[in-house]
């Protein structure tokens, strides 16, 4: 087999550590890993209608090592994404439909907090906005959005500190309200909440909801789904919240649980 259609030892080690109870994790997370190792077995079969290419799996553990910390004793540091981080956005990126553009269009994470959750998201929109728009030739629009725009703020302005003292921060004009990708005039901006209701930004190539658990509506969510680029994503990373009645857990979370489920035969080859 190919050395580029193999996963990195580090996120088979870390799957297979999960189930085993080497690395202690919850159900639905081993439910995730299950996935994933069910999904490159029935590659290695030749049973599979998508590939790994670690070649596009490793260039975002690459990219965040051009990124900097922006706080604590790590501050202006290069990012090294943990292996739980590697676990999943190596995913993200790694498996490939047969044009090469990536399999997965929506990524549902929930974790606790302090691990890093708007650095990843910011980390995230960067490369949608710069290598993505210039690979796949277009003007990306990339949007972050919390329930107010204070909170829609917190990822935007995270990926501005992110850029001091990178190499990258040459390719990208960083103002109060909008970053923009020099060579590909790409933007991201955050949005507020009558932006969700009027549909401003209706066509974003990358849409980071952040803290999911306090929207009331789907109002972003909806906006997030309606973006006609080659490679659109819908990125949602939450905490856990106290309020069980809103979309996060009545529509996203319950849904998300279903297609991990081994034992529901609910499928979505889409989502991660």
């Amino acid at each position: 087999m190919n050395p580029n259609s193999v996963p990195s030892e580090t996120i088979l080690h870390y799957a297979r550590g999960c189930l085993s109870g080497k690395i202690v994790s919850g159900q639905k997370h081993k439910w995730a890993c299950q996935r994933f190792l069910r999904d490159w077995d029935m590659f290695r079969k030749g049973e599979f209608s998508y590939h790994w290419d670690e070649t596009e799996a490793q260039k975002i553990i690459d990219w965040f090592r051009l990124l900097r910390h922006s706080k604590g004793v790590l501050a202006g540091q290069p990012i090294e994404l943990t292996p739980w981080q590697q676990f999943h956005l190596c995913q993200m990126y790694g498996w490939r439909k047969e044009d090469g553009r990536r399999r997965f269009t929506k990524s549902f994470v929930e974790v606790a907090r302090k691990n890093a959750k708007s650095q990843e998201e910011a980390g995230i929109a960067l490369y949608e906005m710069s290598v993505t728009a210039a690979r796949n030739k277009e003007v990306n629009e990339v949007y972050t959005a919390g329930v107010k725009r204070d909170q829609s703020k917190i990822v935007f302005n995270e990926a501005g500190l992110m850029l001091k003292g990178s190499p990258l921060a040459p390719k990208f004009n960083v103002g109060k309200l909008q970053i923009a990708h020099t060579r590909s005039g790409s933007t991201m901006r955050p949005l507020s909440k009558d932006d969700g209701k009027s549909g401003d930004g209706s066509n974003p190539a990358l849409l980071v909801i952040d803290e999911y658990h306090q929207h009331p509506t789907t109002e972003f969510y909806d906006l997030g789904l309606g973006g006609n680029t080659k490679e659109p994503l819908v990125m949602i990373i939450t905490t856990a919240g106290r309020d069980l009645t809103y979309p996060c857990y009545t529509q996203e979370y319950a849904y998300c649980s279903r297609i991990l489920d081994p034992d529901v035969d609910v499928q979505n080859d889409f989502l991660f």
